[in-house]
């Protein structure tokens, strides 16, 4: 009998084991077949004109999972710092903190990274961070007068566009932003604006992070014609990195003009002795495009933008006009002869 019972208790084992290998490897090629949400991005930064031998005080990181935008600020080069290399640094270890542990909240992963960047350098940023959370979710925290939009377009108007979030700059006074910086900063959980979307739209929404010198000339509304121009008949959109450059060119133009009623100079005229301030206001600029797209395995998707093939370009020349940009009929004719 304890022969038997011991056979029988093989055999049962066994057979369990085979059955939770099966169920295991099931799982596993339902995780693998499972679409995976992810950021498809790309990344322009133009220096102010002053600041682009050194980088400019801009910085962004980017990932699958998170978009980082910090700007660094320049009132620190008065005191012989230089901003940018906080500002690069905060960006940097934010997304190697996230990408370790996505389940870290964002506020803790940026007050932590807060505190190790001002270890190594002096100064102080302001901080805009969106992690996706979801197919159709995004978590964001924003610190200071960077910030980021969304774009839809909407059936019910032949397919316009629309602002369907514009974030809001957090300021102490006029042109006074919070910003992080260790010591010489704003405290991150006090500071930090976080906010959940949990209506994207995976493949069609239109995301836009950027620094202040973007939205100091020009209106989220006004990135439009840039999306526009760089979407094909279908609105299935071309490339993201010409609809970066060409936001980023366009802000860039717009805040040398010296007639320009800009974004910031209308808050300017809402201050006292400021009541006929006009023109643009020129600064670092960055501009990140992203959307939402779903894949089983997005680490092997390689992103076929016929323009730059960079994640992120920085500017390190002179800046060529937006007139100057492709058509997308070229890129069209370009593709057709690759």
């Amino acid at each position: 009998m304890v022969k038997s019972y011991t056979s029988h208790r093989w055999l049962f084992l066994c057979l369990l084991s085979n059955h939770q290998t099966t169920n295991a490897q099931q799982q596993q090629q339902q995780q693998l077949q499972t679409p995976i949400p992810y950021f498809e991005h790309k990344t322009v930064i133009i220096p102010h004109d002053d600041k682009k031998f050194r980088g400019g005080e801009d910085a962004a990181a980017t990932s699958p999972s998170h978009l980082v935008v910090a700007d660094g600020v320049g009132g620190w080069v008065n005191k012989g710092v230089n901003p940018g290399l906080y500002s690069k640094l905060l960006t940097k270890t934010i997304l190697d903190i996230a990408s370790k542990d996505p389940s870290i909240p964002l506020v803790q992963v940026v007050d932590t990274a807060n505190w190790i960047a001002s270890k190594a350098h002096m100064g102080t940023a302001t901080c805009t961070a969106l992690q996706i959370k979801g197919p159709n979710t995004i978590k964001t925290l924003n610190i200071g007068d960077s910030g980021y939009s969304i774009h839809r377009r909407n059936p019910d108007t032949n397919n316009e566009l629309e602002v369907v979030f514009a974030s809001e700059a957090s300021q102490k006074g006029f042109n006074y932003p919070y910003q992080i910086g260790g010591q010489y900063g704003d405290d991150v959980k006090t500071a930090a604006v976080e906010m959940e979307h949990s209506d994207i739209r995976p493949e069609d929404d239109i995301i836009v992070v950027y620094s202040d010198g973007v939205s100091d000339n020009l209106y989220p509304r006004e990135f439009h014609p840039c999306i526009n121009d760089y979407s094909a008949d279908d609105d299935e959109l071309i490339s993201l990195s010409l609809v970066a450059d060409c936001i980023a060119r366009s802000a860039y133009e717009l805040g040398k003009k010296k007639d320009y009623l800009s974004p910031f100079a209308k808050e300017a005229r809402k201050t006292k002795g400021r009541y006929n301030y006009i023109g643009g206001k020129h600064d670092d600029i960055t501009v990140v495009v992203a959307r939402v797209r779903l894949s089983a395995n997005p680490a092997a998707v390689i992103l076929d933008d016929p323009y730059y093939e960079e994640s992120i370009f920085l500017y390190t020349e002179d800046v060529p006009p937006r007139a100057d940009l492709p058509k997308l009929n070229d890129l069209v004719m370009r593709g057709a002869e690759l």
